[in-house]
């Protein structure tokens, strides 16, 4: 850990919970790509794991009342699952596969987000239960592998009945996924010294981007906000593919 790695970690973790604490998610989106240009994710994924878990449980708290059991808990068992394997992968899998992985996942999510608006609204759409724990699966290898637990979250925000049903859900769902994903990944020995300094680096920029997020929130638009996140996306992920495919780094 040198001090230029330290202060890369530092600058793209800044940034990325400064995002996070403006639109409320998505800082592995943010974080892992610019990351992966230096770093692998047998590093990234563990070490930024360290500082979500305490966030979301401190969130999970606040907004206990908000619990949808009966809904949420079949989603946190299967999604709890799917890491098992992602983190498989992530343990055993060739970095540059990894990441080319990444930057697909990172530039559909960004798509996705992106012409949201431009597909007509349905609200007579069924929610479907099976549709449901299949997404949840998917959702928990992509968080095993890049700790990015998003495609149940997009899920979700279309179905829940308001937001206080969303959000209570979702914070129980992450707060549950980060401790079962730290047990696994103290298991197999993925938490190493490498990560704990990832983790230390970190910490500092995850503390003054929340600050910086709390002062900028309320001068900043939010579908500004939405948009300047939707660029970083892509950007980081068509960024990662080309490295990865390109010099298989």
């Amino acid at each position: 850990m040198t001090v230029s790695t330290a202060l890369f970690i530092f600058s793209a973790q800044l940034l990325a919970y400064t995002v996070k604490g403006l639109i409320g998610f998505g800082n592995p989106l943010i974080s892992a790509p610019i990351l992966s240009l230096g770093l692998d994710n047998v590093v990234i994924t563990p070490g930024t794991l360290l500082l979500d878990t305490p966030v979301n449980a401190w969130i999970t708290w606040r907004n206990r009342h908000s619990f949808q059991w009966r809904r949420i808990l079949p989603l946190l068992a299967v999604n709890v699952l799917g890491i098992v394997p992602g983190t498989l992968l992530l343990r055993f899998s060739l970095p540059w596969v990894i990441k080319t992985v990444l930057g697909v996942i990172v530039v559909f999510l960004g798509l996705e987000m992106a012409t949201r608006n431009l597909r007509p609204l349905r609200p007579d759409r069924k929610d479907r239960p099976w549709l449901r724990l299949v997404v949840s699966g998917f959702s928990g290898i992509s968080a095993g592998l890049f700790g990015i637990n998003m495609f149940i979250v997009a899920y979700l925000q279309r179905t829940a009945k308001d937001y206080n049903e969303f959000k209570g859900s979702m914070c129980f769902l992450f707060f549950g996924e980060n401790a079962v994903r730290l047990v696994t990944y103290a298991v197999t020995g993925l938490l190493t010294r490498e990560v704990l300094l990832f983790g230390l680096a970190s910490l500092p920029a995850a503390v003054l981007a929340m600050a910086l997020a709390a002062w900028l929130g309320p001068r900043m638009e939010e579908h500004k906000l939405q948009k300047g996140a939707i660029v970083l996306f892509l950007l980081g992920g068509v960024s990662i593919i080309v490295k990865s495919v390109v010099f298989h780094t």
